[in-house]
């Protein structure tokens, strides 16, 4: 897995809101309404999509997600070198909401993650992509920090860049919860 991060803070043009809502729908809280997931459609079409929210969520983890989707790329010609792709996108955000205002909070996130996933970035077949984004915490009228998550995987063809996303999607949630776990240790929030 090849991993890119960024740090947008400065950039306005890419700003979250939390909690959100639009014609495609609304935030649902996970983790007070694990039921919830079977309103999130990306959720429905793909398992082990469905699997990462719900433990992203849990009780456990210093995550919480905002915002998640999937979708395929298609290519139009079948000649060599054009390859389908399978993309997801998750914004999080931390469960203390002290934490969301903390930007090294979430350098220290990004910089666990790149370790963790480093260590095979011998593939373009499989790409994360992190960004620290501006994000804006209406209940609390505060401006903070949030991370997005993209997940790009390509393959021959459709079923193959999907296997290949959901195998890269196992290792992400590994990731990330092990970086909850870590940083929980490090900042003393085991009690």
């Amino acid at each position: 897995m090849r991993v890119e991060a960024a740090n947008l803070l400065s950039e306005k043009t890419a700003r979250i809101e939390f909690p959100w809502k639009d014609a495609g729908g609304e935030y649902l809280d996970l983790r007070e309404n694990p039921g919830a997931i079977t309103q999130i459609e990306a959720a429905r079409e793909n398992p082990p999509f469905a699997r990462m929210l719900l433990e992203l969520n849990e009780e456990g983890s210093l995550f919480r997600t905002i915002h998640a989707k999937v979708w395929p790329t298609k290519t139009e010609s079948a000649q060599p070198g054009n390859e389908n792709s399978f993309q997801s996108r998750i914004d999080l955000n931390f469960v203390r909401d002290s934490f969301n205002t903390m930007p090294e909070r979430f350098d220290d996130a990004v910089h666990r993650l790149v370790g963790l996933c480093m260590k095979d970035s011998s593939s373009d077949t499989l790409v994360a992509r992190l960004e620290i984004l501006p994000c804006s915490y209406k209940e609390s009228a505060r401006e903070g920090a949030s991370l997005r998550i993209t997940l790009s995987a390509k393959g021959a063809n459709a079923d193959q860049a999907r296997t290949r996303w959901g195998l890269g999607l196992v290792r992400l949630q590994q990731a990330l919860l092990f970086v909850s776990r870590e940083m929980k240790q490090k900042l003393g929030l085991n009690s």
